[in-house]
C-alpha cells in the first residue's frame, strides 16, 4: 500500500466513525420521542429514519380511500407503515408492493427466496398481510402493466419510490393512474456519488442517488412534481393540479442516466490512476 492510499483509507474510516456516532445518537433520541417507528425500523432492519416512516404514516392516513403503489420494499418497514395508515383509517384501500427480491442491500440477506420469505414474514408479524398486495417482480417497463393490472380504484393516492433511481420508468408507469394532488414519496434524493464498479451488490454501482436527484430535478422542471417536504434524503411532493404528463420525456431521461454512467465510468478510472503505485 502507498502512503496516499494510507492516507485516503485513515482519513475514510475517521469520516466514517464520526458520521456513525452523529447517527446512533439521533437513533437513540428518535427511541424516546418515536419509540413505534423506531421500534419497527429496528425489527425490520428499516434504512429509513423512524421520522421518516412516521411522516409517510401520516400523510398516507390522511389521503383518501383509494390504492398505493410503492416501488422497492425492501425488507417492509415503509410497507408496514403505509400499511398501518390504511387499516387504522380503516380504508378499505390496498397497498400495491413491488419488491423484486434480490440484488443491492438484498444480498445480505440472501437470494430471492429468503428475501421474499422475510417481506412477507414482516407483514404477517405487523398484522398488515390483508393491506397488501406483493408483486415480488424486479419492476420493468414491460411488465408494468401486471402492476398496474393489480390497481382496482379509479386512481391510485400515492406511488413511492425507493428502488433504483429510477424515476422514468416510474412516473411512465404510474402517473397517469395519480390523482392529481396526489402524494408522491421518493427516497434517495441526494447528489452525492459513491460510485463503484457494478456489482449484484450495487448494480447502479453507486450512481442510484445521482440518477434520483438528476431524474428528479429535471420531473420538477417539467411541472409534474411539487416538493412540500424533505427529511434527509427522502424527498415528499404531489401531483401539480396543472401537470401536463406530455411533458415526460424518456428519451431525455435515457441521456441523463447515460451521463451519469460515464461520469461513473470516469471517475472510477481517475481514481484507479491517483491510486496506483508509481
Amino acid at each position: 500500500m502507498s502512503p496516499l492510499q494510507a492516507v485516503v483509507g485513515v482519513k475514510f474510516k475517521m469520516s466514517n466513525l464520526a458520521k456513525s456516532g452523529i447517527k446512533n445518537a439521533y437513533l437513540f433520541y428518535e427511541k424516546l420521542i418515536n419509540p413505534r417507528f423506531y421500534n419497527l425500523r429496528k425489527s425490520t432492519n428499516g434504512m429509513l429514519l423512524p421520522l421518516v416512516y412516521k411522516k409517510i404514516y401520516n400523510l398516507h392516513y390522511q389521503l383518501p380511500d383509494l390504492d398505493i403503489i410503492e416501488v422497492g420494499g425492501a425488507t417492509g418497514a415503509g410497507s408496514i407503515a403505509i400499511a398501518w395508515a390504511l387499516k387504522e383509517a380503516k380504508k378499505h384501500s390496498k397497498l400495491i408492493v413491488v419488491e423484486k427480491c434480490k440484488g443491492g442491500t438484498r444480498t445480505d440477506i440472501g437470494g430471492y427466496d429468503e428475501n421474499l420469505k422475510l417481506i412477507q414474514s414482516h407483514f404477517e408479524q405487523f398484522g398488515v398481510h390483508e393491506q397488501i398486495i406483493l408483486f415480488p417482480y424486479e419492476l420493468t417497463f414491460d411488465n408494468g402493466k401486471e402492476a398496474t393490472a393489480l390497481v382496482k380504484s379509479p386512481e391510485i393516492a400515492a406511488f413511492i419510490h425507493d428502488a433504483d433511481g429510477r424515476l422514468d420508468r416510474d412516473f411512465f408507469l404510474f402517473y397517469p393512474l395519480l390523482q392529481p394532488g396526489g402524494l408522491i414519496v421518493i427516497d434517495d434524493y441526494a447528489n452525492e456519488a459513491k460510485y463503484k464498479p457494478i456489482s449484484e451488490r450495487h448494480p447502479q454501482g453507486g450512481a442510484k442517488s445521482v440518477i434520483t436527484y438528476r431524474l428528479l430535478n429535471q420531473i420538477i422542471e417539467w411541472g409534474l412534481f411539487e416538493t412540500t417536504h424533505k427529511i434527509g434524503k427522502t424527498i415528499f411532493g404531489v401531483k401539480p393540479l396543472n401537470a401536463d404528463f406530455s411533458r415526460l420525456d424518456l428519451e431525455k431521461c435515457r441521456q441523463i442516466i447515460k451521463e451519469v454512467q460515464q461520469e461513473r465510468i470516469a471517475s472510477l478510472k481517475s481514481r484507479e490512476a491517483v491510486l496506483s503505485p508509481i
